[in-house]
């Protein structure tokens, strides 16, 4: 049986149990307080470093992907312990880590990596990189795992609702919300990626409304194949979620997700979210 050797990056916010469960190599990204950087290697402790510093800073943190010579090491040390390396990344559209593992890529054996755009974030890429490791984990080949990611992404969506449209509108990446008067008016947006596009879903005005829009959007989305709750730092907030989101997929354990600081740069603290991959009709 072919042994495939999964990397992604560290914005697929993978928990550490199914991290070290599939021997996924996650790659970090970097976040920069001026002259300072984190490393986000997907530790509890950066990011509550994190979001601790994001509240307080009067900086705008910066983010920025691996370097090449990482994303190289990374590529050559899984071509070394398997028959095959296949990549998924955060959404090249709005980020540049795809980019540098393809230059990677160009440096090895193209022939034995295969690589895919998520054009996703959070645990929209990371469901889509378990969905692989599981299907090559039951002995399927390279090209049917690769039309199945394929298949999955287009079912596979994030919401967020987010505390409030400052950070979103500073960061630059969607146009809509550069143009939006969001912060003077205090709305709350509701927030959805998929393909690629960050769209609008709902702006409303209190917290709740926020909150029972994003219970909303999950139980539509129903029935669902992956479920993964998501916050910035927002512990209590994210625990009502689960609860009232938990009827939607009785039968799986749904994983709480603090969101990677390369993400929390462009959302802010206080947001919470939903990362689904739809059952296939």
């Amino acid at each position: 049986m072919t042994r495939v050797v999964f990397i992604t990056d560290s914005t697929s916010d993978l928990p550490a149990k199914l991290v070290e469960q599939h021997d996924i190599r996650v790659v970090p990204t970097f976040v920069h307080f001026g002259q300072d950087s984190l490393v986000d290697d997907g530790s509890e402790s950066v990011r509550q470093e994190f979001y601790t510093r994001l509240a307080t800073s009067p900086i705008m943190p910066t983010t920025a992907a691996p370097s090449l010579g990482m994303a190289l090491e990374a590529v050559q040390q899984a071509l070394a312990d398997g028959d095959h390396v296949f990549i998924l990344t955060a959404a090249a559209d709005l980020s540049s880590i795809h980019n540098v593992l393809r230059m990677a890529i160009e440096q090895t054996e193209p022939d034995r990596v295969s690589l895919i755009d998520s054009q996703q974030l959070s645990m929209g890429l990371g469901w889509l990189v378990v969905y692989a490791a599981e299907m090559a984990a039951a002995g399927e080949s390279v090209d049917v795992i690769k039309a199945a990611v394929l298949d999955a992404r287009e079912r596979t969506e994030v919401w967020a609702a987010l505390d409030t449209m400052q950070f979103l509108r500073r960061s630059g990446r969607v146009g809509w919300a550069a143009a939006m008067i969001g912060e003077v008016l205090k709305i709350k947006p509701v927030v959805n990626l998929h393909n690629s596009v960050v769209t609008s879903a709902a702006r409303v005005r209190t917290s709740q409304r926020a909150f029972n829009t994003l219970v909303g959007l999950g139980h539509a989305a129903a029935p669902l194949e992956r479920l993964a709750v998501l916050h910035t730092n927002n512990p209590d907030g994210v625990q009502r979620l689960k609860a009232a989101v938990a009827s939607i997929v009785p039968e799986i354990d749904v994983p709480v997700v603090d969101v990677t600081p390369v993400i929390g740069v462009h959302v802010g603290p206080n947001g919470l979210g939903l990362g689904v991959i739809r059952k296939s009709s």
